[in-house]
């Protein structure tokens, strides 16, 4: 048996409310049947044209990286820290000190942008992992932030590409797979990919 969408669902569900309604009102003017017409067939283009029929809601998600902040506040703890974001606290201050001012990090939306800390901190854990660790998803959990956020490689796609430099910072294109002649003689499966071939995971930095 076929599965059936959510749009045809209610598609068919309102055909037969159509078709039962109008057993229920067999005398109707000929007026009063072209509005109850342009009513159906306003009611079936929103049912087409609607992205979402149903309440999309949000996913809990917890902000794991908050754990770096108070790993900062103990020297004790500094190696905990590093595991995390892969820099010594001291380290990602100067880091913070450098780039907070710049204007990529500021916009005039109403919707303000992630604290710079937190966006360098993102960037950082991300660099700083691989394979399904580095997913999206998985990002998105550990920071508590929605996987829009993550999408900068989509975003440069579909904007400016590779069409000369990019703001005045640093850029970082990550996930271009260098395919390999052969497959290695040494560790020779570790560089299997998900496309059937062996090769090289490329990070491109401006």
């Amino acid at each position: 048996m076929a599965h059936w969408t959510l749009h045809e669902h209610y598609l068919a569900m309102y055909l037969v409310y159509m078709i039962l309604w109008s057993l229920m009102q067999p005398d109707m003017s000929a007026e009063e049947m072209a509005q109850v017409f342009h009513l159906d067939i306003g009611i079936i283009l929103a049912i087409h044209q609607t992205h979402y029929l149903q309440g999309q809601s949000s996913v809990p998600k917890a902000d794991t990286l908050q754990l770096a902040w108070k790993y900062a506040q103990n020297e004790a703890d500094h190696q905990h820290f590093i595991n995390m974001l892969h820099i010594p606290p001291t380290v990602l201050d100067v880091l913070l000190d450098i780039i907070h001012e710049h204007p990529v990090f500021y916009n005039n939306s109403n919707n303000g942008q992630t604290p710079v800390q937190k966006q360098l901190a993102v960037t950082l854990y991300h660099m700083g992992h691989y394979g399904n660790g580095a997913s999206l998803e998985d990002i998105a959990w550990v920071a508590g932030i929605s996987e829009g956020s993550e999408a900068e490689k989509v975003w440069i796609d579909s904007q400016i590409g590779f069409r000369g430099t990019w703001w005045e910072g640093w850029v970082m294109y990550d996930g271009t797979v260098v395919v390999l002649y052969t497959k290695p003689g040494l560790n020779g499966d570790a560089y299997f990919t998900c496309k059937s071939n062996y090769g090289l995971n490329l990070q491109v930095c401006v």
